[in-house]
């Protein structure tokens, strides 16, 4: 027992030395093979790294222009709204709708609301102007916001309406197409650009209106604003929400934004319908042995119009009673 019991503690002993060497033959390796800790850093810096595999789409944020940051001169005035695309059909075109588009009526209607505020600025007896326009997309929520600046011209002109066209993804050419079609809206009017807007909006969602699990890609917003001046002495039409400009008849293409409100149609007046005459009655007094069946069959009137005229829901009369005989 007592040599088994050494040789145990022996063998113990032998491994704890086993160990020791094994232990700072590593150390001694790590210090000194720089392939070593390389490895060993590469092995580190992948699993630090882990939020490079977070969607793009997460990381984003969007800062919208704070309305008390934009300047305002004594008498001018701030118009600002928003419209959301999601979930529209033809998303993207929905998205630079900024008046409103054909197919659906869907849209910000920013030339209603701006070309309001420009006649405002007339009614305090200034020549109104637009000063500046600021325009903003969200990508992900597909929210658009604008600023509008209107007050007094500094130029002598009076600028009264304001106008646009643009295109998702088509272009320059695509919006200058268009030009000359809007221009020919105003033919007493002289028309000065007022803003080239375009943004290259991250795309997160399919043409239908699905949302993707990140961004793909990028679709140019482009859309071109004009102001148009009216002549001296030119009374210009009221602002309604449902008049700004003359109708375009033109169709457009799916990319083409329309953005011109129809004028008002004359209401259609339905005639009024005739009322129906009344019908006309002879009166007949009941007698003794008189029959409503034979009253129906002597005035040639049938028993349940009869009974019909009289309110009757039997065939019993009385002497003496009044009945409607119809003619």
């Amino acid at each position: 027992m007592k040599f088994h019991r050494n040789f145990v503690k022996y063998q113990i002993i032998e491994l704890r030395k086993s160990l020791l060497i094994s232990t700072i033959c590593l150390t001694v390796l790590m210090l000194f093979n720089p392939a070593w800790g390389q490895y060993t850093y590469n092995n580190q810096s992948k699993a630090i790294n882990t939020k490079d595999d977070v969607p793009e789409i997460n990381k984003y944020r969007f800062h919208k222009i704070k309305t008390d940051t934009i300047s305002l001169g004594a008498n001018d005035l701030l118009v600002c709204d928003s419209f959301c695309a999601q979930g529209m059909p033809s998303t993207y075109d929905a998205l630079h709708s900024f008046n409103y588009r054909r197919m659906d009526r869907f849209g910000g209607y920013l030339n209603v609301k701006v070309n309001k505020g420009l006649e405002q600025i007339r009614e305090k007896g200034f020549n109104s102007d637009i000063k500046h326009l600021y325009i903003q997309i969200n990508p992900v929520s597909l929210k658009v916001y604008w600023f509008a600046v209107l007050g007094p011209s500094t130029d002598g002109r009076s600028y009264v309406r304001v106008d646009s066209r643009g295109s998702a993804g088509g272009g320059i050419p695509a919006v200058e197409n268009q030009l000359p079609r809007m221009h020919g809206l105003y033919p007493d009017m002289k028309a000065y650009k007022l803003l080239e807007f375009t943004d290259n909006v991250k795309v997160c969602y399919d043409w239908n209106g699905n949302q993707l699990c990140d961004f793909n890609g990028t679709v140019n917003i482009r859309q071109h604003f004009f102001k148009y001046a009216a002549k001296e002495n030119t009374v210009v039409p009221t602002v309604t929400d449902n008049t700004i400009v003359k109708v375009d008849p033109v169709s457009t293409t799916p990319n083409d934004s329309t953005t011109t409100v129809p004028a008002p149609q004359k209401p259609v007046v339905k005639p009024t319908p005739k009322p129906k005459p009344k019908p006309k009655y002879k009166t007949y007094k009941v007698k003794s042995g008189d029959t409503l069946s034979e009253i129906a069959e002597k005035y040639h009137v049938p028993l349940s119009k009869l009974k019909k005229a009289n309110n009757l829901r039997s065939d019993k009369i009385k002497i003496g009673q009044s009945l409607k005989i119809p003619k």
